[in-house]
Formats: structure tokens, sequence, C-alpha cells
């Protein structure tokens, strides 16, 4: 089960869609009743929207997308109710939570999007306190962290009522023991922090090798092609950037 989702996960960072939505079918196949298949297929399916130029397409995303975080949802509620200690249903109840959550700000749904976070955050620290070595589950956690630190004074006031007070140190901390000690969400974990550092801290040095990395690795994804140009010119190595 863990090598499907493993291959899964990897070609679709190498937008190799249709592979790896092929792998999380497989360890769906493989156990019906573990809500993590579904979610990272649902993940799958964001992304791919994401890509998408052409309206239909995006649309028939969106709508598999939203019907597989419900199915992990409740495959997840299923999990807990036999084992309150599930410390896997919680983590893929909270990835997809997080998928919805994402779509919502995307649609400008932000009372959503906040509620959904909530929820999220609440399945969060229970993956955390049931299954402490899943590091994976810090990626969200980091994010949550360090983008609500990131809100206006009175915003993040209310973010910390609904959801939890923000730290964005805390939250690259975060991000940063994902891309160390990671094992699902690695390389996610290292796209993050490489956005983090370009967009917002103004410190492309230290997002450099988590770019070159991902490039390597993933030479089809030409959303990583186009993060290392952006952080070799923001470098000033224009001819670097430029090939």
């Amino acid at each position: 089960y863990h090598f499907f989702l493993r291959q899964g996960i990897e070609k679709a960072l190498n937008m190799e869609i249709q592979d790896g939505m092929n792998y999380f079918q497989k360890s769906v196949e493989l156990d019906q009743e573990d809500p993590r298949g579904f979610a990272f297929q649902a993940l799958t399916y964001l992304f791919a929207a994401e890509m998408s130029f052409e309206p239909r397409e995006k649309i028939n995303d969106q709508e598999h997308m939203l019907r597989l975080v419900q199915e992990a949802f409740t495959k997840g509620q299923k999990r807990i109710a036999l084992n309150s200690r599930d410390g896997r249903a919680y983590f893929a109840m909270a990835a997809a939570k997080m998928v919805k959550t994402h779509w919502s700000i995307r649609q400008r749904s932000y009372l959503v999007a906040a509620h959904d976070a909530s929820y999220a955050w609440n399945y969060i620290k229970k993956a955390r306190d049931t299954d402490p070595q899943n590091y994976d589950i810090y990626l969200p956690m980091g994010l949550l962290h360090y983008h609500i630190g990131r809100l206006s004074r009175v915003t993040r006031f209310f973010s910390s009522l609904l959801i939890t007070a923000g730290d964005h140190e805390k939250g690259i901390q975060e991000l940063g023991l994902v891309a160390q000690k990671g094992d699902l969400l690695k390389e996610l974990a290292k796209a993050a922090l490489s956005a983090v550092y370009i967009n917002n801290e103004n410190q492309p040095m230290k997002a450099l090798p988590y770019m070159q990395e991902l490039k390597e690795k993933y030479p089809k994804n030409y959303n990583f092609s186009f993060g290392l140009a952006l952080n070799l010119s923001e470098l000033k190595r224009f001819e670097e950037a430029l090939t």
C-alpha cells in the first residue's frame, strides 16, 4: 500500500498525472477502507485542475476532487469510530480538508475555507498526538502556522480563535522538518519551502538547493524549471536562468 502511494506521488510530481492516478487506484483496490488513497487522489486532482488550460477538464477535475475529499472524510470517520487513535485516518482527513480549504480559497469562499481549515487543524493535532513518528503531518501544520502568521493583526486574531495562532518562523521550522525527515510528503515540503524563501522571505540562496534537486528529480514538471529560473534570476545568475 505504501509503495503504491509513494509511486503515485512520484508520478504526479513529474506531471505524469494519469500514471499517478493509476498507482493511487491500486492502493485503493488493495484496501478500500484506508482513506489515504482517496485523499492523495483528491490532492492530485486539485493539482491537475490548477495545471489544466481547458475549462471543461478543469471542471471535471474539480468535481472528482470534491467527490474524493468526501470519500476520504467518510472513510476516515468510519476508521475513527473503530479506533479513536488511528493516526493514519486523522492524517488522511486532515489532508482532505486542506485540499478543500485550498479549493475554497481559490473560489473566494473564505468563510467555507476558514471552517474547513479549522477542522483540518483539529485532525492535524490528533494525527500528531496519535502517530508522532509521522513527520509528514508537519507539512499542513507548517503551512497553516506560516501563512496565518503573515496575515494582518486583526485577521490573525480571528484566525487564532478559529484555527490556531500564527507563527511564521515556527512554520518554516516545521516545513524544514518534513523536508528532512518526511516520508510521503518530503518533496512537497521542499517545494513549499522553496516558494516561501523565494516569494516571501527574500532568501533565494536558501531556496536554491531545493529547487535544483526538484528540477533534477522531476524533469517533466515545468513548474520546477520555472521556479529554478526565477530562483537564479533573484541571485542575478541570468545566463543560467535563461538556460
